[in-house]
């Protein structure tokens, strides 16, 4: 179920093209809607860092208090298998995280709802947090584990480390077609109306990817991404986007994202993502090696603190990642637009998803360094029709 077209995509089909072309962002876009986008983020903003911040105090607190040595003891009185041990003290850790972050996690999602951002049900939420519990404890388990067995083997066990994240990186973007529920969002054919308009840009581009219809259940904001590497690479566009944008509209759509094909941003992404995750773990490492050693801390109890450093490390990932994404974007919208797409029509889309996603035109910093993935509205409308952006600089 889209809920679309909205009285929000009337309002952008009405827009003429010659205002399309003529005005800047903040003067197409709704001007309630703005005034929600900046309430957004005043409400968003320090959830998501209480997010962040909530598990690093209490990964900290519970090793300073000594209650990582505690459970590292209890474990090894009833397990007598070492990798086991870490396994299980790993899989805590993983816990005690999402544990942490429950009341700003449900502050989020309950922001969201309330902006009309999610269609999501609580008990769809809930059941989504168990199953990302399970998952972050399985995972970080597991990282425990093969870590601290390295470290035990060998001197060079940084060295697997990093071949191992760059390896599970690229297998995770080849894998991430099959990654998702079926019973949450389904990939489907596009439709018939559809394939005209995604032939044209294919032709103009002289390549062509898949391009799938995704069926949104949580969500009516349109979206639009590649997903997978090689063989498993495909163009995913959301039902929504299918139901209220015409021809032209969608030609922008798919020529934007076959210019992240071109960029070769999914590599991209999964190398930035891995480098990051690297240094931030290079970086929580000396950290925590730079605080001495109690006496009832070993490398096992240790890995609480580690995990609070890389905690920290996340704040300053995001906006590197964020950097990133930004770059791709802009990439990708000036390679749309050397294939010859109708501007007035991708300005209406960026209007109408700026509307729907109570995105802000003009972002504040903090915005933009942890809210704002793809470029900002203003300078996306700047460079397709060269109107000045109206944003105080």
């Amino acid at each position: 179920m889209t809920l679309r077209p909205n009285a929000l995509d009337l309002r952008a089909d009405a827009l003429s093209n010659h205002s399309l072309l003529t005005h800047s962002a903040a003067q197409l876009v709704d001007p309630d809607r703005q005034i929600a986008a900046v309430r957004l983020v005043h409400w968003y903003l320090p959830g998501w860092f209480l997010a962040v911040l909530i598990p690093v105090v209490v990964l900290i607190y519970f090793w300073q208090s000594g209650n990582a040595a505690s459970l590292r003891d209890a474990l090894r009185r009833r397990f007598h298998n070492e990798a086991v041990v870490r396994l299980v003290f790993g899989a805590w850790l993983g816990l005690i995280v999402r544990v942490a972050a429950l009341v700003p996690s449900f502050y989020l999602y309950r922001v969201e709802r309330a902006m009309d951002q999610s269609d999501q049900l609580l008990r769809g939420w809930a059941a989504d947090w168990v199953l990302v519990t399970l998952a972050w404890m399985i995972v970080i388990g597991i990282m425990t584990a093969t870590v601290l067995t390295l470290v035990d083997r060998t001197h060079q066990w940084y060295l697997y480390t990093i071949g191992g994240i760059l390896f599970v990186s690229a297998g995770v973007a080849y894998l991430l077609p099959f990654a998702g529920t079926p019973l949450v969002d389904r990939i489907v054919p596009i439709p018939a109306r559809a394939v005209a308009a995604v032939q044209a840009v294919e032709a103009a581009a002289r390549r062509s990817t898949p391009v799938v219809e995704q069926i949104r259940r949580r969500s009516h904001i349109g979206t639009a991404y590649v997903a997978g590497l090689g063989p498993t690479q495909r163009i995913v566009v959301g039902d929504t986007i299918f139901a209220v944008a015409g021809p032209k509209e969608l030609e922008y759509v798919v020529a934007r994202e076959l210019g992240y094909v071109s960029a070769g941003a999914v590599w991209k992404i999964a190398l930035t993502d891995a480098l990051l995750f690297i240094v931030g773990a290079t970086v929580a490492v000396g950290i925590a090696d730079r605080i001495g050693f109690r006496r009832d801390d070993d490398p096992v109890s240790r890995f609480a603190l580690l995990g609070a450093f890389f905690g920290l490390m996340y704040l300053v990932a995001v906006p590197a990642d964020n950097v990133v994404l930004r770059a791709l974007s802009r990439e990708a919208d000036r390679y749309a637009l050397s294939l010859h797409v109708d501007r007035a029509a991708a300005v209406r889309n960026i209007v109408r998803a700026t509307d729907q996603s109570l995105t802000e035109v003009c972002p504040d910093l903090l915005a933009r360094l942890f809210m704002q993935r793809v470029e900002d509205p203003s300078a996306r409308v700047h460079a397709i029709n060269g109107v000045p952006s109206t944003c105080p600089k």
